[in-house]
């Protein structure tokens, strides 16, 4: 399954990497007006926190446009940031958030500690959690990029009930994604073509 695993990884860095610009961008438009439409549907109603991210990889869903939307919404929004011993934390940011960035310590941009408020749900029914990824399947499967840091934080036991939604490109859904036990299953899957409730029977 490692080997496998590393295979999915190098071939999906590989397509990402070579995305035609001009697809690229207006297959943004087209999954943040999905991403949208999801969260008009029944089940998102009750939800008032939504936990996003920044792009850092080439090729990978920016999420800034409905970042953007949801906070005109006035639903609370949170970025991650990375502290020590690879655990992730999601930090508030406001309608400015783009100038409370800086490195993190992969490179990535995180929100300043201390620029907002630290995500601590109260009823995880009313979180939504959008999760990357570099390849994820019909069954809620996902295969991240290795760090774990998402499946660490999705198995906190104050977020059981969250709402899960793996965020890519349709291209990135494969048949079957070889996962272990520590690997936790999306609820939704998103992307520039749809969205879909996961079948796992």
């Amino acid at each position: 399954m490692v080997e496998h695993k590393k295979e999915i990884r190098h071939d999906m860095r590989v397509v990402l990497a070579n995305l035609d610009k001009r697809w690229e961008a207006a297959a943004q438009h087209e999954l943040g007006l999905e991403l949208e439409k999801l969260f008009t549907t029944q089940p998102f109603g009750s939800i008032e926190h939504i936990l996003g991210w920044v792009p850092c990889f080439p090729g990978e869903v920016d999420l800034a446009g409905f970042i953007a939307q949801m906070l005109r919404r006035d639903r609370k929004v949170y970025l991650p940031r990375i502290r020590e011993q690879g655990v992730m934390d999601f930090i508030q940011i406001g309608e400015e958030w783009g100038a409370q960035l800086e490195p993190g310590p992969r490179g990535i941009l995180e929100p300043r500690l201390g620029s907002g408020e630290l995500f601590a749900p109260q009823v995880a029914e009313t979180v939504a959690v959008l999760v990357p990824g570099l390849a994820f399947d019909a069954q809620g499967g996902r295969l991240g990029r290795g760090g774990g840091f998402y499946d660490r934080f999705l198995a906190r036991p104050e977020l059981q009930g969250a709402l899960k939604i793996g965020v890519c490109w349709s291209m990135q859904v494969i048949h079957g994604t070889p996962t272990d036990r520590y690997d936790v299953a999306m609820d939704y899957i998103c992307h520039e073509r749809g969205w879909g409730q996961v079948s796992r029977g």
